[in-house]
């Protein structure tokens, strides 16, 4: 009878131990099976429908870890440095113009966190940020790609897919840096955009500033010249912006039709 009771008690053991195996080997497979499902999803191709599918998401609320300006600025040099390395890196895969501004001023921070944070300098994600210009839209993907295994994307806003009102278009990301754990914002550029936005566009927008500025020193609405000046220099921005987009357009379809071809 004890035999009988051993011979049970060890096919039940087996049957146990290899019903155990089989379920860790079936979670492991359905794991991986995630995980090269979501690779494939995050495969962008480069080109121009690859940076429109960018979605403009916030994958996590983005706060820093002070809400203490003083503290975050202290480290928002190293987090500067932190940030340049990095473009450095992604730079050296793609063919890029690194941008890197100095850090955000103290009083501009303040005044930021103040009027525009309600206070909690938390929210400030800008205090450290750069810009990466590409030529051309291959790059510019590739160069988002690699951004994101370098640090950890905290939020999309994709104006290539969807610009503003004048027809500037870039993407902006805010990332988190792997060893400050500071976030910083991010702007990827093409070339001919970002030329017209920094000289064409930068001379319309100190335009419009001055006809809005002499009617609020005057404490005034503007009047019907003001607004129809107005109204045509944003015009004028928007044909630059759109002729530099269409350019980008072009080389993406005729790269596609090359490719269809060949």
């Amino acid at each position: 009878m004890n035999r009988l009771f051993r011979t049970f008690f060890i096919f039940l053991l087996l049957l146990s131990t290899r019903t155990g195996f089989a379920a860790t080997n079936d979670i492991q497979t359905s794991v991986k099976e995630k995980s090269d499902s979501y690779a494939v999803r995050q495969a962008l191709s480069k080109n121009l429908a690859g940076l429109t599918s960018i979605s403009s998401q916030q994958y996590q609320v983005p706060r820093q870890t002070s809400s203490d300006l003083d503290s975050l600025y202290s480290q928002a040099q190293d987090a500067q440095q932190e940030l340049s390395n990095i473009l450095n890196a992604v730079s050296s895969e793609n063919s890029l113009e690194i941008l890197l501004p100095p850090i955000k001023s103290y009083n501009r921070a303040a005044s930021k966190v103040a009027h525009k944070l309600n206070g909690d300098a938390s929210q400030l994600t800008d205090l450290a940020r750069a810009s990466l210009v590409a030529d051309s839209i291959y790059d510019l993907v590739h160069a988002y790609e690699t951004l994101s295994t370098q640090s950890q994307i905290i939020k999309v806003k994709n104006r290539f897919a969807s610009p503003k009102q004048s027809g500037y278009r870039d993407l902006n990301v805010l990332i988190k840096l792997p060893k400050s754990q500071m976030i910083v914002e991010v702007q990827l550029h093409l070339s001919e955009i970002a030329n017209i936005k920094n000289g064409a566009e930068h001379k319309v927008y100190e335009q419009i500033q001055a006809i809005e500025t002499l009617a609020k020193n005057e404490s005034r609405d503007l009047n019907d010249i003001e607004q129809a000046r107005i109204t045509q220099l944003r015009q004028v921005s928007h044909k630059q912006y759109h002729k530099a987009w269409l350019q980008y357009k072009r080389i993406d379809n005729a790269a596609l039709i090359t490719a269809s071809v060949a």
